[in-house]
């Protein structure tokens, strides 16, 4: 069985995004890398005069705090 991957679904009749599918997303791609396909395909040129700067800038933090609150390190050397 595979899991449902899909974003937007529709509840009580009503299209809502789904919390665990994006929250799925953000912790692969923190793994992953980033990237942004509008500056890929040559879209656009920067960043800096995107609209969609904000939110990227906004995703790259929720991704770091993520990563910073979800990852554990242990461990025991022995030399």
């Amino acid at each position: 069985m595979f899991p449902d991957t899909q974003l937007v679904k529709k509840f009580d009749g009503e299209e809502r995004y789904d919390k665990f599918v994006l929250a799925g997303a953000l912790s692969d791609i923190s793994f992953n890398g980033v990237t942004c396909s509008l500056l890929e395909e040559e879209i656009i040129s920067d960043c800096e005069h995107c609209r969609l700067n904000y939110l990227c800038n906004s995703i790259e933090n929720v991704i770091e705090d993520y990563t910073s609150k979800t990852t554990v390190v242990t461990g025991k050397f022995n030399f």
